[in-house]
């Protein structure tokens, strides 16, 4: 009689005993989470909203391993270029494309990072990671811009593959800066009323808005870059002087900088909360287009 009374309570023992366990985890072991900084895979609500903490610490080692791989290639224009005498600006232009990207890579890999490094998801990180992708975009152009100058220096034949792989790739960088403005809807204040009445004061408030202002901006702010690449196919440039040279690095160093600054200060919290503006997000991608548009005209 015993013994049955004995495995009749032991069931029950258990189930008491993950209660407790339970009750003391809910009570003293769950960490308590901010509604603003919490996981946004938590929430039934957060269903395809993307962090873009999470996308700019994973792109920031990406971007620093691409800077990296410039510095062999400075190492081989800077070796090899006294064989080239007769073309030492095309040598000088690529090797000052080639340490601008060095420059841009490592800045725009510092800043994502910071912006990984964010407790809560503000509004003032989307547009600040706008002006990280122009670096990001500058950097990628001038990079495949140094190996254009070099295929024209050590390849022969028509070199005209290369320069419209550079175009491409600016138009790719302005695409993905552009992406940003899709989830910039999502951010802001934590609190619901608050928030509400929050967007009312922005340039994008709603989701339907947002993903309707990305599809103009990359159409709109694209027409240089594609412009440039189509002159390229056609042939049409400019040959670039030692004033030209000086020009295409010059800018490109002035927006990285620049860029990386700006990008930086908007990381700045402040109250009420800044979200994106039109301007930031026409400014930005514009920006990445005439440069791509430049490098397709002097390019040699």
């Amino acid at each position: 009689m015993t013994s049955r009374n004995s495995r009749r309570k032991a069931p029950l023992t258990i189930l008491d005993a993950m209660a407790l366990a339970w009750l003391y985890r809910r009570g003293h072991g769950a960490p308590t989470v901010n509604a603003s900084s919490a996981d946004l895979s938590d929430s039934p609500r957060s269903e395809g909203r993307y962090d873009i903490r999470r996308g700019a610490a994973g792109y920031s080692p990406v971007i620093g391993t691409f800077g990296a791989l410039a510095v062999p290639a400075i190492i081989l224009v800077f070796t090899l270029g006294q064989a080239h005498g007769s073309r030492a600006s095309l040598v000088a232009l690529a090797a000052g494309l080639l340490i601008v990207a060095l420059i841009g890579s490592i800045l725009g890999a510092i800043g994502l990072a910071a912006i990984g490094a964010e407790h809560d998801l503000t509004a003032n990180l989307v547009p600040a990671a706008m002006y990280l992708a122009v670096a990001v975009s500058v950097s990628l152009v001038a990079m495949l811009g140094a190996f254009e100058v070099l295929a024209v220096l050590y390849l022969r034949g028509p070199t005209t593959l290369f320069a419209v792989i550079t175009g491409v790739a600016g138009v790719a960088g302005l695409f993905f800066t552009a992406l940003s403005i899709a989830d910039s809807w999502h951010t802001g204040p934590a609190d619901p009323a608050q928030k509400k009445a929050w967007q009312k004061t922005q340039w994008i408030r709603s989701q339907h808005q947002a993903e309707r202002q990305t599809v103009i901006v990359i159409l709109l702010t694209s027409v240089p870059a594609i412009t440039g690449v189509a002159l390229r196919f056609a042939d049409v440039h400019a040959s670039p002087n030692p004033t030209g040279v000086s020009w295409m690095v010059g800018a490109a160093l002035a927006l990285s900088m620049i860029a990386t600054g700006v990008g930086a200060l908007r990381t700045r919290h402040s109250t009420p909360q800044k979200g994106l503006r039109w301007q930031e997000a026409y400014g930005t991608t514009i920006v990445i287009s005439l440069y791509t548009l430049m490098m397709m005209i002097f390019l040699p």
